[in-house]
């Protein structure tokens, strides 16, 4: 019948045991990205995709926590996106002129 709402986890983040889950991973990575360390809002990321092992989807040894800018490099990583080299070389430029702006 295909994905509901178009996403492979969709069922599992919205389970009462996926919100212990994430709050368990959150305690054990110390509310902090486990990438840069930003004690920021925090996303819980599944090292092996739901899409890929749903089997995993509630192991809490698959998830980390990252800030939302890791994450999202991770998942376009994952994904096969390369950052643009302008791109790059713009956020290397604003990390140097603005220091607390460590990851915009």
């Amino acid at each position: 019948m295909g994905m509901k709402h178009g996403r492979a986890g969709y069922s599992v983040y919205r389970s009462k045991q996926w919100q212990a889950l994430r709050l368990a991973a959150k305690r054990r990575d110390g509310f902090k990205c486990t990438s840069c360390g930003s004690r920021g809002r925090l996303e819980v990321h599944h090292d092996k995709p739901v899409r890929q092992a749903p089997e995993l989807a509630y192991d809490l040894h698959n998830l980390k926590c990252l800030c939302a800018s890791c994450h999202t490099k991770q998942t376009m990583a994952e994904r096969g996106y390369e950052p643009k080299p302008a791109r790059v070389a713009w956020l290397s430029l604003l990390r140097k002129e603005i220091p607390q702006c460590s990851n915009p």
